[in-house]
């Protein structure tokens, strides 16, 4: 069974070879499996990273830049964030696991539960329970259970 409070580490781990426009079949996950995460964690996580961002798919290191807009955060909601917590918000949008909306979500939770600044453990965690809470995968069929909030009924 897949443990899913990895999944945002595995994405992490992932990271730095998704940004440097590598296809994500080129993905060396070796290392991964070095670390102790299992072939199917490893999966699962990809899995629900092309769910999220299906352009990676499409993605060639050839390819010129990306023209998507972020927003840049003021410094009121840096400090929302201890420094490590805040190098993985930029890793996690930079590879498309949290958008926009996601990010506004985050913010505004930790603006209500949390007194000190978010830790990196603690983001996890709350990213963790974000994507998987949306993202459910039925893992002998691989069909995805529940509707993203962009997803539209034909």
């Amino acid at each position: 069974m897949v443990e899913k409070n990895k999944t945002v580490d595995i994405l992490i781990e992932l990271a730095p070879q998704l940004m440097q426009k590598k296809n994500v079949h080129s993905i060396n996950t070796k290392k991964l499996e070095g670390m102790g995460y299992s072939k199917i964690e490893i999966t699962y996580a990809l899995s629900l990273l092309l769910n999220r961002n299906p352009q990676l798919m499409k993605r060639t290191k050839s390819k010129g830049k990306d023209n998507t807009f972020q927003r840049i955060m003021p410094k009121e909601e840096k400090t929302l964030f201890t420094k490590e917590a805040y190098q993985d918000i930029l890793l996690l949008r930079t590879i498309g696991v949290i958008d926009e909306d996601d990010l506004n979500d985050i913010i505004e939770r930790i603006s209500v539960y949390f007194r000190d600044r978010v830790s990196r453990e603690e983001l996890r965690q709350m990213i963790n329970y974000m994507i998987d809470d949306e993202g459910e995968i039925d893992f002998t069929t691989g069909i995805r259970l529940n509707l993203r909030k962009n997803d539209q009924i034909h």
